[in-house]
């Protein structure tokens, strides 16, 4: 799919970090982006960047694991913009104590923000994206692949989900919806400092230096756009390495 000013996208979590550079990037290339974020302030601050460098761009107020709030923005989206082609599962994070340790109170809503989410926004659009014959970019992260021990096990299934859903929605190809996902390693964000901040020396030791960029995200995220030939992939983005897709059978 080739970003043009015909193109419109939405961007959840978009309020700052790697959903602030992939509507910033997506703007660049000529989509109108509806930047949606839980934080509509934030949301609002990342259109007036854009607008501001001469894109077209409306904010979103949205908690992206309440139904409703994801229908408004959709609907919100058909009325400005009159369709929809991109749609960018970017919003997650997690917060608090990890499973098992934490209550169901503190890890559900873990879950619900990093898999159930991207469910909700993709069966809100579907209906524009195929009219559209769109994409869907999910952003996971690598904690979500392998086998190895994660400090916030709920973050990790919960991603490990994005990556399994993106597979297996490979087959809505023959409905002319494309959906992919990136499994970035560490990203610099405001999110990742307070992470880091947090950790003890021998912790941030595992930490890679340097480490991602939000803009090598935003460039993942355009590089699956426009490649059609792509669906049901899985992009593993590490610090130090070249960007790569998984082999099919992985």
């Amino acid at each position: 799919m080739e970003l043009n000013g015909d193109r419109v996208a939405i961007v959840t979590g978009a309020g700052g970090g790697i959903g602030e550079a992939v509507a910033q990037r997506l703007a660049f290339e000529g989509a109108a982006v509806v930047a949606a974020d839980i934080d509509e302030a934030a949301a609002d601050a990342c259109v007036k960047g854009i607008v501001g460098h001469g894109g077209r761009a409306i904010a979103c107020g949205a908690d992206v694991t309440e139904r409703g709030d994801v229908e408004r923005m959709v609907a919100l989206t058909a009325e400005v913009f009159g369709r929809l082609d991109v749609l960018v599962n970017n919003a997650g994070g997690v917060e608090g104590e990890a499973f098992p340790w934490s209550s169901p109170a503190v890890w559900e809503p873990t879950i619900d923000l990093n898999l159930r989410a991207p469910m909700l926004t993709i069966h809100a659009a579907l209906e524009l994206l195929i009219e559209a014959g769109g994409v869907v970019v999910n952003i996971a992260s690598m904690a979500g692949l392998g086998r190895r021990a994660h400090d916030a096990p709920e973050y990790a299934a919960a991603k490990g989900g994005v990556i399994r859903l993106t597979t297996a929605l490979g087959a809505l190809r023959e409905r002319g919806v494309r959906v992919n996902c990136i499994c970035p390693d560490w990203v610099d964000t405001p999110a990742s400092r307070r992470t880091r901040a947090a950790m003890t020396t021998t912790e941030l030791a595992g930490v890679p230096d340097p480490m991602l960029r939000g803009d090598d995200v935003a460039d993942a995220v355009v590089q699956l756009v426009r490649d059609d030939a792509v669906a049901g992939g899985v992009m593993v983005l590490p610090c130090g390495a070249p960007a790569r897709l998984l082999a099919a059978d992985r």
